[in-house]
This record gives C-alpha cells, sequence and structure tokens, in this order.
C-alpha cells in the first residue's frame, strides 16, 4: 500500500511539474517589475561608476512602477551622459550617478573589501541567507524509552534562482542544521548528542497555481553511537491569491543506517541496531498574512507505519532583519500505552529567533526565499528496522 501511494505521488509531482509551466507563461505582474528591477541593475552596472539611487521605470503595459534601491554612496567621477543605459520597451528617469564599483545593490560593500583588497575577496549576496539559532526539545525511538532530548539548535538556509533552466522560476536551496543536546547526558551514557542536517533541493514559488519542490535530507548522530540517514521530502501544493494554500506533502527513506550503541554507564554493552527514516504522508493548509508577514501552518497525516501525525508552525516577523520561529510535531504509534507506545512515540518542539541579513527582511515577498525548512528532528522521523 505504501509503494502504492508513493508511485501516485511521484506521478502527480512529475505531472505537476510537467504542467506549471503553463501556469508560468501568464506572466505575473510582480515577477515582470521584479525581473526590470534586476536586468537594470545589470545594465547599470557595467557602464556605471555609483550606484542608482531613485528610478522609475514604466512597463510595456503602462503600468507605472517605482523602484528605489540603496547603497552605500561613493565619491563620483564624471562620466558622459550618453553612457547612462536604457532598457528596452521602457522609460528610465531620476538621478542616475556613477562611481568605482557597483556590485549587489544592497549590503555587499563590506569591511576593507569595499575599497579593494591585495588579495581576492570573496563577495556574498547576504539577501539569499536566513540564519537561525535557538532551542529544540525532542524524543524518538533512538531515546530507547528514556528521558527526552533539550539542547540548542542553529543554522542556515540559503536560496538562489536558477535562471538557466525552467525561465528562472526554479530555485535551489541549500541549508545546514546542527543540534546539541543531553548536554548531562542520560541514564544509559554519560556522552552528549550531536546531530548534523544538510538539505539541498529545487522548488517553484508560486502567486497562484501550482507551488512544489523536492530536497533530500540528510541526517549524521554522533551519541554513543554514530548514525548516518537519508530522506527524500518533496511538496505539491495549490496557492490561492487570497494567500491560503492546500496541499500534500510526503517523506520517502532514501538510506537505512546501522549503529553500534554503546549502552550503560559502568558496565556497558554493545548493541547492534538497524534504523530508517519514516515514509510520512502529510495535509497541510498554510497561510501567509500580506499585512504583517506572518505564515502559519497547520498539518495532519499519517505513517508507513499507520502512525498519526499532528505538526503547526509559524514564523512571525519582530522587525525588519529578525523573525520568531515556533514549531512543533508529534506522532501517534499505532502501538498503545499498555505495549511499546511510550519507546515509539515522536515529539518535537523547537523555538528559534531568525535574522535576515542585507536588505532582506522577513515582510518580502521574496521568490527565492527557501520553501522548505532544513531537517530537524520535526520532519526527519527515525524508526528502528
Amino acid at each position: 500500500m505504501a509503494f502504492k501511494i508513493k508511485q501516485i505521488f511521484l506521478l502527480g509531482f512529475i505531472a505537476g511539474l510537467l504542467f506549471a509551466p503553463s501556469i508560468w507563461g501568464q506572466e505575473n505582474p510582480l515577477r515582470i517589475a521584479e525581473a526590470a528591477d534586476s536586468t537594470l541593475t545589470l545594465q547599470a552596472a557595467r557602464e556605471l561608476d555609483r550606484v542608482v539611487s531613485t528610478a522609475t521605470y514604466i512597463l510595456p503595459q503602462d503600468d507605472e512602477t517605482n523602484s528605489v534601491l540603496t547603497v552605500e554612496d561613493v565619491p563620483a567621477k564624471p562620466v558622459p551622459d550618453d553612457s547612462v543605459p536604457t532598457l528596452p520597451g521602457s522609460t528610465l528617469e531620476g538621478e542616475i550617478i556613477s562611481g568605482d564599483y557597483l556590485g549587489n545593490l544592497c549590503a555587499s560593500r563590506l569591511g576593507i573589501c569595499a575599497d579593494g583588497c591585495l588579495i581576492p575577496c570573496p563577495r556574498f549576496v547576504w539577501e539569499r541567507y536566513t540564519f537561525f539559532s535557538g532551542i529544540n526539545a525532542f524524543t524518538g525511538p533512538l531515546n530507547r524509552g528514556g528521558p527526552a532530548s533539550f539542547g540548542f539548535s542553529e543554522g542556515f538556509n540559503y536560496g538562489r534562482s536558477l535562471d538557466c533552466i525552467g525561465r528562472g522560476e526554479l530555485t535551489a536551496q541549500l541549508g545546514l542544521r546542527g543540534t546539541q543536546t543531553n548536554l548531562s547526558g542520560n541514564d544509559v551514557t554519560t556522552s552528549d548528542r550531536k546531530q548534523l542536517f544538510m538539505t539541498l533541493g529545487v522548488f517553484h514559488r508560486a502567486d497562484w497555481g501550482l507551488q512544489g519542490g523536492a530536497v533530500v535530507d540528510y541526517m549524521h548522530e554522533d551519541w554513543n553511537y554514530d548514525l548516518d540517514l537519508m530522506q527524500v521530502r518533496t511538496e505539491l501544493s495549490w496557492k490561492y491569491p487570497d494567500c491560503y494554500e492546500i496541499g500534500f506533502a510526503v517523506n520517502f527513506d532514501a538510506d537505512h543506517g546501522v549503529s553500534h550503541a554503546t549502552v550503560g554507564k559502568t558496565n556497558p554493552s554493545v548493541v547492534d541496531e538497524s534504523w530508517t527514516s519514516l515514509d510520512v504522508y502529510r495535509f497541510f493548509i498554510r497561510k501567509t498574512n500580506p499585512d504583517n508577514g506572518v505564515i502559519s501552518r497547520l498539518v495532519g497525516g499519517f505513517t508507513g507505519n499507520k502512525d498519526g501525525i499532528l505538526g503547526a508552525d509559524i514564523r512571525a516577523p519582530i522587525n525588519e532583519k529578525w523573525a520568531l520561529d515556533a514549531s512543533f510535531s508529534y506522532l501517534i504509534p499505532e502501538e498503545g500505552s499498555a505495549t511499546t507506545g511510550f519507546r515509539e512515540e515522536c515529539w518535537n518542539v523547537g523555538i528559534n529567533m531568525v535574522y535576515f541579513p542585507g536588505c532582506k527582511t522577513p515582510y518580502d515577498l521574496d521568490y527565492n526565499t527557501p520553501l522548505f525548512d532544513v531537517g530537524s528532528n520535526g520532519n526527519f522521523f527515525v524508526d528502528q528496522q
């Protein structure tokens, strides 16, 4: 049954990606404006020595849009008026000034590299990153029925448009998360627990219509054992113009793992165990509030082991640079409390502060903001084979 569900979802996901270009072809005014801003930046960068302070462009549909671009001002060198570039099919008005260097128009001129270096200096487009740090509490079969794990979590998520694929409608994302828990050991070991999650994949965001993507999660566990596991997460949804979204998400096991655990504080023994990530099937409804930038989601579903899944998450902006993330997930085991249910139960609670560097803010509508959260104990469920 689980294999058939996997096949059906994969076929639906592929069909959605194939069908999506017909929807993407209906050009969205917001994407047109975004593309015009990007083209203006690239064309001006080749010729100008300073930056575009304020520009007004008129789209071919006579829809006037204002774009304010700001960066650190640098001394000007006079240039001829005819060196100012213009966009085909657009009119450019406002003050265009020149300077020594034009890189990314926001937050790329950092440190001594703003004035040049004796050695090559990498330039980071900080708008592609979000950084987070907070607390995390969770439990599952890897805790062997013992106390839950509590500690700290930190990492980043990165998104970059794949301009050469799908007419720029696809975005790649990469994320890393580290956790440090059980800092005082537990009832079977004195070791603290460390985890590393890595997420890599592609996605497409929409204003109205099909939205989705797929990522691969890698998890490394370092406790009284070493364990490496992988899973594939996919998501396909329909987004409505009123900012509501309904969808279906599936986690597939991609690689099994074997652990050689040292159990016991006084007379430890070695226990060999085989582990796998759970196949999870979830329905969700997501709401984005355009007035305050709050994004919330409710989740419900089941696993390939006939367990139940409940969850929710929310991101609430605090100011122009910071937001608060909170989430929980709960796996209701098929086994009852009279048997081994306490060992199979999984839950996760996480609270993180999220930082948006550069010019990006938590209020922005950005098609390249990662669609998937970085792998965590709330979306990577493990069970013993």
